[in-house]
């Protein structure tokens, strides 16, 4: 994990600090723009709001994007036989999803002291939605440093797709506001489910009816076994 922060952030300027200062910067942009060209979504502050869905949508962009070339740009570290691909993507989980979770929780608690966001209502179901994010991306993850080693045109799409799903996620709209075919078909995507189950604990006003958590466990321990399996081949595949 030090190797991992090392190598992305190094030890000039502020360092480390930038595992959260970089998603902080541009979280800190899209919230003010937000709150001062938006009104509330069913009692929701436009603050908070957009900071919870750019935050969260930070994690998946981040982890998912990163796992393109993951393991070949650590494939010095595979002469030891104590690491893994699988050890890989896990510190670059664990470094994204702490960064913007972090980040997240300074830019909340600036917004509660200058009057424009409030204390998390259901504390834990924001957490449980933040998990539940980071849980789907590391699933995928794995699959796209699998699929993508080796094949730098596979991994010219992982960025696009991560553009495609800005729209399609959730982060910044609600399943109350969408006419009902396109709320049933929406409700297929688990991603949207993790964001109406984070709003949900950050807003009082939020409804519950969309958060499916059975469902967003279920398909995330079904992806992360296919992932585990990719990863497990790719293991096979790598001569160090």
């Amino acid at each position: 994990m030090l190797r991992e922060l090392h190598s992305r952030f190094g030890r000039d300027n502020i360092g480390y600090l930038w595992l959260i200062g970089e998603p902080m910067m541009l979280a800190t942009v899209i919230s003010s723009i937000h709150y001062f060209t938006s009104h509330s979504h069913q009692g929701m502050q436009p603050y908070p709001f957009t900071l919870v869905g750019y935050c969260l949508f930070i994690i998946f962009r981040g982890i998912f994007n990163r796992a393109e070339g993951a393991v070949e740009s650590s494939s010095s570290l595979m002469y030891h036989k104590m690491v893994k691909p699988i050890d890989v993507m896990i510190v670059k989980t664990i470094i994204e999803s702490l960064g913007c979770v972090a980040s997240l929780i300074v830019l909340m608690a600036i917004g509660i002291m200058l009057g424009i966001a409030e204390f998390p209502v259901r504390p834990l179901y924001l957490m449980l939605g933040a998990l539940m994010v980071t849980w789907w991306s590391f699933a995928l993850s794995l699959i796209v440093a699998s699929v993508t080693y080796g094949s730098h045109t596979l991994g010219r799409f992982v960025h696009p797709i991560s553009y495609f799903c800005v729209p399609l996620s959730g982060a910044f709209w609600t399943m109350s506001l969408l006419p009902a075919n396109f709320r049933s078909a929406m409700a297929w995507n688990p991603m949207v489910a993790m964001f109406e189950t984070a709003r949900y604990g950050q807003f009082e006003w939020a409804d519950d009816r969309y958060m499916y958590i059975g469902y967003q466990i279920t398909v995330c321990a079904c992806l992360t076994f296919v992932g585990l399996v990719f990863i497990r081949t790719l293991q096979k595949r790598i001569h160090v």
